[in-house]
Formats: structure tokens, sequence, C-alpha cells
């Protein structure tokens, strides 16, 4: 989802008027956290999480996780809700069968490489995944979420935006009271530059916690497949549905293109013929995420759809981590772990 701008200020109108409403999630969540019944996975789970509601980076984290586990011997499955699909599940995502509004945009995505499965129970998806011969999990999201237990809780705040003003949902972005947070989470993982105000604040307290904090970024991979060069010097239109448009266009900058502009829409989505009539009638070479590609496979052939996707180039990413043995050895003290002592992180 796009952040609204008040998230970002305590001083806010509406987010002072949004307050009473924060007090009421507050309870909610408390008391679905008091009693929902914790299921333990009987397999280790690495949580990718965020504090917060919107974009944080969390899906190039699933996709860096499975690539190094992969490399460790290990048979990761990620685990998703699949949100934006119909499908309810549980299902494993097939790249060359299934379409996002079927599964989401976000599992479509990184099962081109990876095995994915979606559905409204995890449980049932971790089992369907171990049938398959999984032996790790790794969760996309659901860290508020206290049906499932983890072995790790990986936490991923974008460094330029932060907790935010730090007020529960919808007075803020935060999805659960920090201090509950701390209490649960084993890493954070700041991505780009800490500027933000809060963030001095958040990892000074994940420290007092004695949780380790990592850094890292997401860089844009250079490739060209279609419009663009491998320069990267000519003048492009980037178009894009995801929750903050302005890092696709600061990537496509810093990979050296000539941005004539970028049209935003909202969060996943759903590209209409309209849409991309308009966009092919642009004379400049279009360029779109990953993400926002996903969400036009399986278009039927003779529609724009189709067309705009076969035209559009992607900008690629992907996830750098600075000291990233460290974090890969926290991951594997904590499953080592949680198998010896069936030590999961529960509420």
């Amino acid at each position: 989802m796009a952040e609204p701008r008040f998230w970002q200020s305590a001083a806010h109108p509406l987010s002072l008027a949004l307050m009473p409403v924060s007090l009421v999630y507050r309870g909610l969540e408390a008391a679905n956290r008091k009693v929902t019944q914790t299921q333990h996975p009987g397999k280790p789970v690495i949580c990718v999480g965020n504090l917060t509601a919107g974009g944080a980076g969390k899906t190039p984290t699933v996709r860096w996780l499975a690539e190094q586990l992969a490399a460790q011997g290990r048979r990761p499955a990620i685990l998703s809700r699949g949100y934006g699909g119909e499908e309810k599940g549980p299902l494993k995502v097939l790249a060359n069968a299934h379409n996002a509004a079927q599964v989401g945009d976000e599992p479509l995505m990184l099962a081109a490489d990876w095995p994915v499965y979606v559905g409204a129970d995890r449980m049932q998806s971790l089992r369907l995944a171990v049938q398959d011969g999984a032996d790790l999990m790794i969760k996309d999201d659901g860290f508020q979420n206290p049906s499932m237990a983890h072995h790790f809780n990986l936490i991923v705040v974008d460094g330029a935006t932060g907790i935010g003003n730090g007020r529960l949902l919808p007075s803020g972005p935060m999805r659960q009271p920090l201090a509950v947070a701390l209490d649960r989470l084993d890493a954070l993982l700041v991505l780009g530059a800490p500027k933000h105000a809060s963030l001095a604040l958040l990892m000074d307290a994940v420290e007092a916690f004695g949780k380790p904090v990592f850094s890292g970024r997401i860089d844009a991979k250079k490739t060209a497949t279609k419009t663009t060069t491998q320069t990267g010097s000519e003048k492009v239109y980037g178009f894009c549905g995801i929750a903050k448009p302005e890092k696709f266009r600061a990537s496509l900058e810093a990979q050296g293109y000539q941005v004539s502009d970028v049209r935003a829409f909202s969060d996943h989505h759903d590209f209409s013929e309209a849409d991309a009539k308009q966009l092919l009638a642009l004379e400049t070479p279009l360029i779109t995420t990953e993400k926002d590609m996903a969400r036009l496979q399986g278009a039927k052939p003779e529609s724009a759809r189709a067309q705009l996707a076969a035209a559009a180039d992607v900008l690629k990413v992907e996830l750098k981590v600075d000291n990233q043995a460290a974090l890969l050895q926290a991951i594997e003290t904590a499953i080592a772990d949680g198998q010896a002592n069936q030590n999961y992180k529960s509420y």
C-alpha cells in the first residue's frame, strides 16, 4: 500500500484525529495475540517481516535468503499469503500456469526461481511444501500473525522512512506496539542509509534488547533485454504500481537512465487495457519493475496488456547485505537451537 504522508508526522491533524481509532486497533491486536493458539511448525521457519504497513524491502530479502540458504545445501520453500490473489490455497505457484490475479504478484515473481506456496493457512502451505521435499521455510510477511511459531524473525525496515511517527494504525504505520515487536524479533535489517529520525531510537532499542542490527541495500541489476541498451544512457519512461514509486525512479537514475517521467499507479495495480494502450502510445522506450511485469503475465495474446509486457523492459534488483556471514550464522544458530530444544519464537 502507498503510505499516507501524515504517517511521517506526529503533529499532523489527521494523525492526531485518528489516535482513538488506533487505541481500538491496539486492543484488537492484543486480543488476537491472547486468544490465538500458536502452532509449532515442525520444520525451521524464518519469518521475513516488517514493523509497519507499506513497502520495506521484504521480497528482495526473501529472495536473497532463499539464494543463500540453497547455497548451503538447504531446500527452502517460500510461504506467502498470496496478497491480491483470489486463490485461497494451499497451492504451489506455477510461474508458467498461474497469473497474479490468482496468486498475487510477489509470489508469482518469486516462483520463477523458487518453490512458492500460497494460502490463507500457512500451516497447510507448510505441509504441502514438506511433501514436495522442502526442509526449511521462509515466511514472507506474517511477523505479527501469532498462528505459527518461528525459529528466527528477521525484521526489515526502510532507511528512508523508518517507522514513521511510531504510532499504530491508522494514526501511524505501526502494525503492533514496538515493545511487543522488540521482544520477538531476532535481528533488524536496515535497507538503505538510516536517514529517518526514528531509526536512531529503533536501532538503539533493538541493541538494548541484545539483538543485532544489520545494514543492506537494494541495488538495480543492469540488464538489457528489449528496448534498452547496456549503456543505460537512453531516455526511458517508467511505470509502476508499488508502494514507493520514488525508489523506482531513483534506481533508474542511479543506473544512468534519462527518465522522461514515471507514471505511478496504486500499489498492486491491475493494469487495464486502457492503461496499456496509453503507455504503448508513448514514443519513449518503456521500463517497469519485476512485480509490475508479473501482473502483466498471462494476458491474452491479442490484448494491449500482452503487447505492453512484450514491449517494456524490466529493472531487476538484488539485495546486498553488509556482514552477511554474521546474519546467516545467527540464523543457523537459531535453527540448530530450535531443533535441539524446540525453542520457537511464539506469543
